[in-house]
Formats: structure tokens, C-alpha cells, sequence
């Protein structure tokens, strides 16, 4: 306890408090610049990034998000570490304190190497575009979802199973990127053996053609009949894909089933599902017979 107290005794030691309100007053108009710049220089940011947007895809454009917000948290500790400094000034000499900052840096630096690790691949990540926010991607084949979030040290990911999946950016070793293009969003139909298979492609072709129409916001690009695909036991079955972004692709699926299903039950087309047959015999009555004698239970 000595030992503790003779050192924070030396440590206050060396500031300087002549003239305190004066410094006070300097490190609050400090404050008030830090805040101003973050105001301009995120402005400036925006508009800069906000022109860029025009005329580019969805993924282009959650890439720039990114990097805006990347762009945003260094200036962000920029800033906050310069202002600190300045403040600190005031009332003890800087260069010794950077002195002590250096030998302890690098005594910390051993102990937060996955620090530094995260960091560094955080900026990878985003300036390699290896992917971005709003992408569908799945990470060391057991985490799937959609890209929240990416940081300077961590990603987040949300699954279908509506958990939030955080991880490290330095430990993210496999990583499958659906988002890269267009992802397939991919519907099979099945239909009995006993239906006329050319009114059944004109069908889906006019369900195509209507939802591109009437769905412009989900289905950029006209879904296409493949035709035939598959040839099972007890049914024919028949493919319909288009292409989309990762984040529409489970909706467009939903979209095109909903109307498939609905088309055949007007038209009267014969879905294939599994039915069971039950027979019953009635028991055979013989009339030579004899009659089995009454048991009776009872006292």
C-alpha cells in the first residue's frame, strides 16, 4: 500500500495546477471543438459517401455504408486521442507521459495481441470487401445469417433463428459469402404424372410475368421457367428461379410458392402429396358354427 501510494503521489506530483480555471476553461472549449468537428467532418463524410450512391447496386451501396462507419469510428478516436492529449498538456510535460505510454504500449501489446489481431482484420474485412453489411454470408459452416454490424474488432451476424452471432474478426477463418452477385432464389413444383406438362409451363410462365410486373420491387429481373428438372416415383417436378440479393431471396421464394399454389388450385392442377390407402374386410360369418359357451366373471 505504501509502495501504491508513493507512486500516485509522484504521479500527481508532476501536474502542473497553476492557473486552474484558465486551463479549465481552454479544455472545455477543447470539448466544444472535438464536438463541432464531429459534426462538420461527419457532414462532410456523409455528403461525400451519399454522392457516391447514385446509380450502384444494393450490395455497392451497404458496402459504402460500411466504410462510412469505419471511416466515422477512426476519425472518432483520432480526434478523442489528439484532444485528450492537448487537455493533458496543460498540466504535465506530454513527452514524458508518451515515454511511459511507449514502455507500457509494449508491455501491453504482448497481452492484447487479439486486439491488434481484430483490428487489423476489421480493416481487411472492409477494404478487401471480402463482404459487407446486408450480406447473407455463413461463417465456419455453423453460423448463417445476415450482416448486422461490421467493427473495428468484432462482426455481427444475425441468424434465421433470430439470435445475434458475434465473433471476432480475427477468428473468422471460413467464410462463404452469398451476397457476391446475385443468389438464386430457387422454387420446385411438382405435378402428377396425369397433367398436360405444356399448359402447366405457359401457367408459370404467365405467374412469372405477373409477378415481375405487379412485384418490380421484388423481383428485379423476370423469374425463369427451367422446365423440367426431375423425374420422380409419384411426380413430375419443375423449377422456377430468379436471381436476387441475399436479403429478398427468402421473401421472393415465399412470394412465388403463395401464387403457384394458388394458380393450380384455380386451374385445378394436381399437387402430388403422399396419400394413404386403408382397406377393411368385413368378418366372415359361418353359420355352422358352434356356439362358444359364455364366460361370466363374477362371484
Amino acid at each position: 500500500m505504501e509502495y501504491l501510494a508513493s507512486n500516485f503521489h509522484s504521479f500527481l506530483a508532476q501536474f502542473d495546477f497553476n492557473n486552474l480555471i484558465q486551463k479549465c476553461i481552454i479544455s472545455v472549449l477543447i470539448l466544444v471543438v472535438v464536438f463541432i468537428s464531429f459534426k462538420i467532418i461527419f457532414r462532410v463524410i456523409d455528403r461525400v459517401f451519399d454522392e457516391n450512391r447514385a446509380n450502384l447496386e444494393p450490395r455497392e451501396v451497404r458496402r459504402i455504408i460500411t466504410l462510412n462507419n469505419v471511416t466515422k469510428t477512426a476519425i472518432r478516436a483520432g480526434i478523442w486521442t489528439a484532444a485528450a492529449l492537448i487537455i493533458l498538456g496543460q498540466f504535465m510535460d506530454i513527452g514524458s507521459l508518451l515515454a511511459v505510454a511507449g514502455v507500457g504500449t509494449l508491455a501491453i501489446g504482448f497481452g492484447a495481441k487479439g486486439i491488434v489481431e481484430d483490428v487489423m482484420s476489421g480493416f481487411v474485412i472492409v477494404f478487401e470487401n471480402q463482404f459487407s453489411v446486408g450480406d447473407y454470408v455463413i461463417i465456419d459452416d455453423d453460423h448463417y445469417g445476415i450482416v448486422e454490424t461490421i467493427g473495428i474488432r468484432t462482426t455481427s451476424v444475425r441468424e434465421f433463428d433470430g439470435g445475434l452471432f458475434i465473433i471476432h474478426n480475427g477468428k473468422i477463418d471460413q467464410l462463404v459469402n452469398y451476397s457476391k452477385g446475385h443468389i438464386k432464389a430457387v422454387v420446385d413444383v411438382s405435378i402428377a404424372y396425369e397433367e398436360d406438362i405444356n399448359k402447366v409451363l405457359d401457367l408459370l410462365e404467365e405467374i412469372c410475368e405477373d409477378l415481375y410486373l405487379n412485384h418490380e420491387d421484388l423481383f428485379k429481373i423476370r423469374p425463369e421457367v427451367q422446365g423440367v428438372t426431375r423425374l420422380d416415383p409419384s411426380a413430375v417436378n419443375i423449377r422456377v428461379s430468379c436471381d436476387e440479393d441475399a436479403s429478398s431471396k427468402f421473401a421472393a421464394e415465399t412470394v412465388l410458392r403463395q401464387r403457384i399454389k394458388e394458380v393450380f388450385q384455380e386451374k385445378a392442377i394436381e399437387i402430388p402429396y403422399t396419400k394413404s390407402i386403408v382397406y377393411t374386410r368385413e368378418p366372415v360369418i359361418n353359420s355352422g358354427a358352434k356356439n362358444e359357451p359364455e364366460v361370466k366373471l363374477g362371484n
